[in-house]
């Protein structure tokens, strides 16, 4: 039975890919297949950019262990990079070694890194660092002297009689002081009149980071275990004092409890002091440095998150006033609505989910994103908001305080990647604390190990979060290959990424070209099946025609493919010649060539030929062809109805 003529209308292309559900399903913006594509505001769908190595000299041969920007209060920055065992810092575009942090470090361990008063900290194995903005590199917390002090010659013409003992303690180069070491031995004055000379006062090695230290006594008499008192200042490579002061004029009792941070993995900063997290000794326990003072910890500065229960702390965030504690299979808040310890309130929140790397937490808009795991199985990116996991379009209560005790919403366990969920069961296991994210351009990138046998980043997956379907469910995602990333920084307003392969290098994404440093980029963007909804579904159709309207990117071609009721072989396909219409810029040759803009966007017609069937797909392809793209901005589909079969 012949039909009418029915035109099923493609607005836009922007969903992303959906390969959970069956492809007729979807929604008309969503992809059954897409791979190195991204989206514009209008909808439209193209090949994304490519990326540039940055240091086209490797420093070495590892994988980037860490990168971080470190903005400092003058409003420049410094790009630094961690490849095996040594530390550098960018100079153009070559990195340059820092001379204390050769050789320290431990290859395959990830740096994570805090800016704080014009520092940027980080731990690793088992020593925290900090560095500054010149360029020195030293100890994050302040040693105690590891030497006691001993005695020297006793000699009259000063005010001491009796036993005395000293002790040392070290000042950092931002003037705050540590804690005293152990007391010397007896150190003996005869006779009234005497004055003592103090030797072996030890001096601290150069990665110390100390400034000035603080020699401290007893009154007479009073042993080894009595109060220690101010007696000195003394410069960092002294090793002798020569005491004639009497007891009368020592100054203030040696600090009890200026401890140094504890052998942190991860470190947040938030409300005037430094959290940290300890992964090896105490992995349930969150410690937190004295307000406005990121150097010292008390021994007592800490809170249990549920000590015991085999769930070691994975992740660190801050939503509004609270911290965030991710744990591997629960999430817990701390409330501070000041900065005293004493009115902090945890709370446990009601999430199933634990966080699987403490390098894919994310902080953007209102929300945390994060990957999440159960029973220690990586399960999909969440969207943590007050202390519940929201779904798409839903609306979320925030945390709130009364005088008491804390309130929460139920959790709702809608996954942000329930659309991707067959590639999430394919991120290894075994190396899901690789995964590292960030935000740039109101997109979240993800790096992590994807696909049976793999042992290192090789797939980037990248969220548009302000993206909106008719349902307002938020969000797209896009598999990105060609793009092994360790770590990810912002430095100058772009992007770079540290490279998972073994090369010593970091790369530029997002570089204006379409090629991977003159690799092809892989892109295509296939739609959904079109079936000419409820009404037209179970009829055959005669497809005769397409039109799409495209970007003219360049002077070469793109495919349009399209296929009859889920074939899954090539389909049938066209090129489209996406030339501007003029000479591109660098090949206009007088006298032989037209000059002028050309078009930016033209419509072409797609002859569909014999395609008869119950529903039809068009895929978009770059033709994996080097410094070629597509842009697909929308589309229309033409067909005859014929009857039910």
């Amino acid at each position: 039975m012949a039909g009418f003529r029915t035109v099923i209308a493609m607005d836009a292309f922007d969903g992303g890919l959906n390969n959970k559900y069956e492809p007729q399903i979807l929604a008309n913006n969503e992809a059954q297949a897409a791979l190195n594509v991204v989206f514009d505001d209008l909808g439209g769908v193209q090949t994304r950019e490519g990326h540039t190595l940055l240091n086209t000299q490797a420093v070495n041969t590892n994988v980037c262990d860490g990168l971080f920007t470190a903005r400092w209060n003058g409003g420049n920055e410094s790009m630094v990079a961690f490849f095996g065992s040594d530390m550098f810092v960018l100079s153009g575009t070559t990195f340059q070694t820092v001379p204390s942090g050769q050789g320290v470090f431990t290859t395959g361990v990830t740096k994570y890194a805090a800016m704080y008063q014009n520092i940027m900290f980080f731990g690793h194995a088992g020593t925290a660092y900090k560095y500054d903005s010149n360029k020195a590199l030293y100890r994050h917390g302040i040693e105690a002297p590891s030497a006691a002090t001993n005695g020297g010659t006793r000699t009259a013409g000063g005010a001491l009689v009796g036993d005395y003992h000293y002790k040392l303690s070290y000042v950092n180069t931002q003037v705050v002081e540590g804690n005293v070491g152990t007391g010397s031995s007896t150190l003996v004055a005869t006779a009234l009149g005497e004055w003592m000379l103090v030797t072996g006062i030890a001096v601290p090695a150069v990665s110390f980071g100390v400034n000035t230290k603080y020699l401290y006594r007893t009154y007479a008499n009073s042993g080894i275990s009595g109060t220690y008192y101010f007696l000195t200042s003394l410069p960092a490579s002294a090793s002798t004092h020569s005491d004639v002061t009497a007891s009368s004029s020592l100054g203030a009792s040696a600090p009890a409890d200026n401890g140094k941070p504890p052998a942190y993995s991860y470190l947040k900063h938030h409300q005037e002091r430094l959290f940290f997290v300890e992964t090896s000794t105490n992995p349930q326990y969150l410690w937190y440095s004295e307000l406005g003072n990121p150097f010292t910890v008390k021994s007592t500065s800490f809170i249990k998150i549920a000590d015991g229960d085999g769930e070691k702390i994975t992740g660190l965030a801050v939503q509004g006033n609270s911290l965030v504690v991710l744990k591997e299979g629960s999430i817990w808040l701390i409330e501070m609505p000041d900065t005293d310890p004493a009115s902090w309130r945890r709370k446990k929140a009601d999430s199933k989910y634990g966080c699987a790397s403490q390098n894919s937490v994310v902080e953007f808009e209102n929300l945390i994103m994060f990957l999440g795991q159960k029973n220690f199985k990586v399960t999909g990116f969440y969207a943590l908001q007050g202390t519940t996991i929201s779904p798409d379009g839903a609306t979320i209560t925030n945390i709130s305080q009364d005088a008491t005790v804390l309130t929460s919403t139920n959790i709702i366990s809608d996954s942000k990647s329930d659309k991707i969920e067959p590639d999430i069961f394919l991120i290894q296991n075994s190396y899901k604390a690789s995964t590292v994210a960030i935000q740039f351009d109101n997109k979240i990138w993800a790096a992590l190990t994807y696909g049976a046998s793999q042992t290192t980043n090789n797939r980037i997956y990248q969220f548009d979060f302000i993206r909106r379907d008719k349902s307002r469910a938020s969000g797209s995602w896009v598999p990105f290959t060609g793009m092994s990333a360790k770590a990810f920084t912002v430095y100058d307003n772009k992007l770079y990424f540290g490279s998972s392969a073994s090369d010593g290098k970091v790369h530029r994404a997002n570089n204006g070209t379409y090629s991977d440093n003159g690799t092809a980029i892989d892109s295509y963007f296939q739609t959904k099946e079109f079936d000419g909804g409820k009404l037209e579904r179970h009829y055959e159709k005669d497809f005769r025609q397409a039109n799409f309207s495209v970007e003219t990117l360049g002077n070469w071609l793109m495919r349009v493919h399209w296929f009859i009721d889920s074939d899954k072989g090539t389909g049938d396909g066209v090129d489209v010649n996406l030339n501007p219409g003029s000479s591109l810029w660098g090949t206009f040759v007088w006298g032989s060539a037209s000059w002028g803009g050309g078009q930016t966007r033209k419509d072409v017609k797609v002859e569909l030929g014999q395609a008869s069937g119950k529903r039809v797909s068009f895929k978009f392809t770059n033709k994996n062809t080097v410094s070629q793209a597509f842009k697909v901005v929308r589309g229309n589909v033409y067909y005859n109805r014929r009857g039910l079969r």
